[in-house]
């Protein structure tokens, strides 16, 4: 075997024990977050911690929507050390539509489209300063988007 060969089977060993070790627990997290139940996509994003309400996180969604495969979204944090946005429908079949991460000094603002399958509350979630704050709004939607 060259050391050309060796080098290479060693960084790629090296590689997967880093995915292994280090990935693992953001990839559980990921998929928990999708699951089927807002209970637990909430939980697993706030770590079982109670968000509070907060008038300085900005969620613009319509009241109603004719048709739930594009609901328009814009959220805006205006809290210190906004770190993440998270958006979810509690009605959807996987309650979580949206995840955003901002490194600090970037404007944690966000416009986006979103599929709804039935009315529903959306609930906007910002991780600020090691704390969750939350939104919500309700949305009657005339024709469902996630069929």
């Amino acid at each position: 075997m060259n050391e050309s060969a060796s080098r290479r089977r060693f960084l790629l060993a090296v590689l997967r024990g880093a995915a292994v070790f280090g990935f693992v627990r953001v990839v559980a997290r990921a998929e928990d977050a999708e699951s089927a139940s807002y209970d637990a996509a909430l939980r697993t994003i706030t770590g079982g911690r109670t968000p509070e309400a907060s008038g300085a996180l900005v969620l613009d969604v319509p009241d109603s929507a004719e048709n739930g495969a594009i609901v328009p979204v814009t959220l805006e944090s205006r809290l210190d050390r906004t770190a993440a946005l998270h958006l979810l429908v509690v009605q959807n079949p996987r309650p979580l539509a949206a995840s955003f991460d901002f490194l600090d000094g970037a404007v944690p603002s966000v416009s986006l489209r979103i599929k709804m399958n039935e009315s529903s509350e959306v609930v906007a979630l910002a991780e600020a300063g090691g704390r969750y704050y939350w939104t919500r709004k309700r949305v009657k939607v005339a024709v469902g988007g996630c069929g």
